[in-house]
């Protein structure tokens, strides 16, 4: 039996007798009557679709219950390709009957109505292959409304640079994306074939991820591949699709893709670099210096069609001998890019439509700058004075009350509020080249929130999950992800995983005197606040100690099919 294809087993479907349209309707002329397709593309195992064509432009309503639970969608004609309507039923629930009601309205006022009843899949058993969702609290009425999406991913316990090679198709050869209703309940996932990063919610309802082999895929919500984008330079052979659109002179496509107002889209391309005399430690001031091949990263905005319309490059911009901790680890050597230095190590990005520019977390910098879009002017560096140059000097926030500096953060984004929020991981306490790290247990991570006072240059921290270390303190030196939710204005903090706090355990992969955070199991964490009150909590198990569950970020959707509308066009 194949474990690793769930979606193999069959799924019971039963067609029903429909009432026939009510009396006075006239009847539609179906070139294709309406079909219903379990896990239509095989990587959507608790997904349907139904498919027909008919005469005429038609609109469409699905009616879905479980018994427990019922939703309905709505479908204008435009989601006809080539005459013919294919609707993704979306939002059903593992293990259960579900009564499927489709009506169909034509433009002539012609009608339609088909029920089947449709039993879905239990999740998968092999613990695995789906992480164990432990609920711990959930209070759906205090809650944000909607669905939570969450990009998931597994690894074999050890450090990267040492794994196996069957302990690396394990780790990357898989992926998932979940989503999740306010219960916790599994309500859709996708299975992927690599390993997945950061998603994102389309103005369309589809979902774009970035993917370890360094592309861009938009899928929607039947699993199928809508578009595809890789860098041309990256260092493995082009994908097999087809239709895939190279990103031309690029050498990588990594961490959080977004969608531009205008349909384009944001993503990051590290490009490597020599430099001589280069330092060769992060932990020893009078190591020797060296010639050393140094990654770069560049925001690169290209369109639908994968031109590259606008950059901004950190070579040139910043200073190449402002190091960070990590800057000398594995990070690019298991990518394809064996002893390239991880200067920057940009880590998520999102374009301000109220002042046209762009938000650029750079993990290895300690900093979060903003930059005008037009100019590429840095217009203000939030995060710690020291090590800039003169010239930057001028554009460090002044920090007012108290304030923690982020510590190799991660996803900033500007809130509804006006606010900036981010996931500020703290990995070496917040440490920078040559001080000392914190010992395990006294770090922690936190979501936060800081409110910029441009005219002021001046910042204020106005919410945090927390701001200490605690027995309960998650702490998550990696990946991750914060929301402040534009309904109820509650938190949303992915941890994407929760390390063990134990002592004489250390934070530097390339420390081989001691054991390593990678050598030890852990689990992703998802945390809805309101306030400081803890309204939603979930933790991915591992499998008895045997592996990593990590959520590496996600998003919340105001339901499973919604379409959210984004600024004005640039």
């Amino acid at each position: 039996m194949n474990i690793r294809k769930p979606w193999l087993r069959a799924a019971t479907m039963t067609l029903l007798l429909s009432a026939p349209f009510a009396a006075g309707w006239a009847q539609l002329t179906f070139f294709e009557a309406p079909t219903l397709t379990a896990n239509p593309t095989g990587r959507v195992p608790l997904a349907a679709a139904i498919g027909f064509s008919l005469d005429q432009a038609a609109e469409s309503r699905l009616s879905i219950s479980d018994g427990a639970n019922s939703w309905e969608a709505e479908f204008d004609a435009g989601i006809a390709r080539d005459g013919r309507y294919m609707l993704p039923v979306a939002g059903m629930r593992p293990g259960r009957e579900h009564t499927i009601t489709l009506a169909i309205t034509g433009a002539d006022g012609e009608q339609h109505t088909e029920t089947w009843s449709h039993i879905t899949p239990d999740l998968p058993a092999n613990p695995l292959e789906f992480p164990d969702l432990d609920i711990q609290v959930s209070i759906p009425e205090r809650m944000e409304p909607g669905v939570t999406f969450l990009s998931v991913r597994r690894r074999a316990l050890g450090r990267a640079h040492w794994l196996t090679e069957r302990q690396r198709d394990f780790s990357e050869d898989w992926g998932m994306l979940l989503a999740l209703d306010a219960r916790g309940d599994v309500i859709w996932y996708y299975n992927s074939d690599f390993r997945t990063a950061g998603i994102a919610r389309l103005s369309n309802g589809n979902i774009l991820m970035h993917r370890t082999d360094f592309s861009t895929v938009e899928i929607d919500l039947l699993g199928n591949v809508v578009r595809q984008f890789y860098a041309e330079e990256r260092p493995f052979p082009p994908p097999e699709n087809p239709d895939a659109i190279p990103i031309l002179g690029q050498q990588t496509l990594h961490h959080q893709p977004h969608e531009m107002p205008n349909g384009d889209f944001l993503a990051f391309s590290a490009n490597g670099y020599l430099i001589e005399d280069y330092y060769s430690s992060d932990s020893d001031p009078n190591a020797p210096r060296t010639d050393q091949i140094v990654m770069a990263d560049t925001v690169v905005q290209f369109t639908p069609d994968g031109e590259t319309v606008w950059t901004w490059d950190t070579y040139g911009t910043l200073d190449p001998f402002r190091v960070g901790y990590d800057t000398f680890w594995s990070y690019w050597w298991v990518r394809g890019f064996p002893d390239y230095m991880d200067w920057t190590h940009a880590n998520g990005l999102s374009y301000d439509s109220s002042d046209d520019s762009v938000l650029v977390s750079l993990r290895n910098q300690n900093a979060i700058v903003k930059v005008d879009y037009e100019t590429r002017d840095i217009k203000w560096i939030l995060g710690r004075h020291d090590g800039w140059p003169e010239n930057l000097q001028d554009k460090l926030l002044t920090p007012v009350g108290d304030l923690l500096w982020p510590g190799y953060q991660h996803n900033p984004r500007m809130t509804h509020a006006g606010t900036v929020i981010l996931f500020d991981n703290r990995a070496h306490g917040g440490a920078m080249p040559f001080e000392p790290r914190l010992p395990l247990p006294e770090n922690f991570s936190r979501g936060v929130e800081y409110e910029v006072d441009e005219e002021n240059m001046t910042v204020r921290q106005v919410w945090t999950s927390g701001d200490t270390a605690h027995e309960d303190a998650c702490f998550a030196n990696a990946m991750s992800d914060a929301w402040r939710l534009p309904v109820t204005d509650n938190y949303l903090v992915i941890f994407a995983f929760c390390l063990p706090q134990l002592e004489n355990i250390t934070q530097d992969s390339m420390d081989e005197t001691r054991r390593s955070t990678g050598d030890l199991p852990y689990g992703g964490r998802v945390v809805e606040y309101d306030g400081d009150d803890v309204v939603f909590r979930m933790e991915a198990v591992p499998y008895f100690d045997l592996n990593h569950w990590e959520i590496y970020g996600g998003f919340r959707s105001p339901d499973i099919y919604d379409r959210p509308d984004l600024p004005a066009a640039h």
